[in-house]
């Protein structure tokens, strides 16, 4: 999913260290007891679907390798291969898709063949006591976010903000998918790539915007998404919660202003802490004709974050990257800003 400066001049922001835990009472992401689906084992069947955007042949060629090459047999939903302009198929289609593959007890696992737009159309005529009685795993990103908050705030099943089926598999994405959804790990440390180190492009340097610690459920998605979902009953409160944050091909301006309809919205306001990813894409470049209008990315969310007094970090490996790692939705996660890292403190599955 392709997701598209403010102001000139950095703005640098220093901030005390924080420490922030969760709210006592808010163990879980929604009103639903959690649930927990069963292990992802070598060799199960996996279903892919298109909730949103339509599949290339090259996309779709990439998603049956990269499935094979996890050692999963695939099923292809019904409508897969359907366009319907800017969509796979027609809403009623990609409905049909997302509940047969829940409702079919052969299907050990639905992962999304790709993001796009789309999914926001399908939460008001998803059927969430289906999803509920047929817990299974549940990945994708970017778009997916969509179905993600939908699927925790009405089912409190744990779903996966990973890669999708077409996406690069680096031997990074490879080991965190595994290690969450097959394995089950009980603790899971998400910090930089080593490989990281030869990277020149500024979108992906670390930074800590605010220092300290923050323990609570997970939460999160891309930005676009989050914004989208603002003011819906699919929403999810941030209290007490760990966030997540990623984006893509965004101006810093529109960054700007999505964080800012956050911020307006009180998202934050309980947060224990929140994890930016990489916003890919998102830097403005030197050959941009309005390139002295803008702001930094790195100015923008010193700017928007600095002041919310929980611990907020940049540049873990989260969102349209190579190197994407696999977050289960609503499990208890810490943000240590000393460490650069964000822990997963239980297993996701069972």
């Amino acid at each position: 999913m392709k997701r598209r400066s403010f102001i000139s001049k950095t703005i640098l922001a220093s901030a005390g260290a924080s420490f922030y835990i969760g709210n006592a009472n808010a163990t879980k992401i929604s009103d639903q007891p959690l649930i927990k689906p069963a292990k992802l084992k070598k060799g199960a069947q996996v279903g892919m679907i298109t909730p949103a955007s339509p599949m290339s042949k090259n996309l779709f060629d990439k998603a049956l390798k990269n499935l094979d090459n996890l050692g999963y047999q695939v099923k292809l939903s019904s409508n897969l291969n359907i366009k319907n302009g800017f969509l796979a198929g027609s809403d009623q289609q990609r409905i049909e898709d997302i509940h047969s593959m829940f409702e079919d007890p052969d299907i050990d696992g639905i992962i999304c063949g790709r993001g796009g737009y789309g999914t926001g159309r399908l939460l008001e005529s998803l059927n969430y006591d289906l999803i509920k009685s047929n817990p299974k795993v549940f990945c994708g990103f970017s778009d997916v976010t969509a179905l993600h908050y939908a699927i925790q705030n009405k089912t409190g099943l744990v779903t996966f903000h990973g890669p999708v089926a077409s996406s690069d598999f680096s031997s990074f994405t490879k080991d965190s998918f595994e290690s969450i959804v097959r394995k089950g790990k009980k603790s899971f440390k998400v910090s930089r790539p080593k490989s990281w180190d030869r990277l020149q492009s500024t979108e992906y340097t670390y930074h800590t915007i605010t220092s300290g610690f923050g323990l609570g459920p997970l939460v999160g998605g891309n930005l676009s998404l989050m914004c989208s979902l603002v003011g819906t009953p699919y929403d999810i409160d941030f209290s007490g919660k760990v966030v997540f944050i990623e984006e893509i091909g965004e101006d810093t301006y529109r960054i700007d202003r999505m964080i800012t309809q956050l911020l307006n919205a009180k998202k934050f306001d309980n947060a224990a802490g929140i994890v930016l990813g990489v916003f890919s894409g998102c830097e403005i470049k030197s050959k941009d004709p309005s390139y002295l209008e803008h702001a930094t990315l790195k100015a923008v969310l010193f700017d928007r974050f600095s002041k919310l007094g929980i611990p907020v970090i940049y540049g873990l490996p989260i969102g349209h990257i190579a190197d994407n790692v696999t977050l289960p939705m609503g499990i208890e996660a810490s943000i240590d800003t000393d460490k650069q890292e964000l822990k997963i403190l239980d297993s996701a599955v069972i």
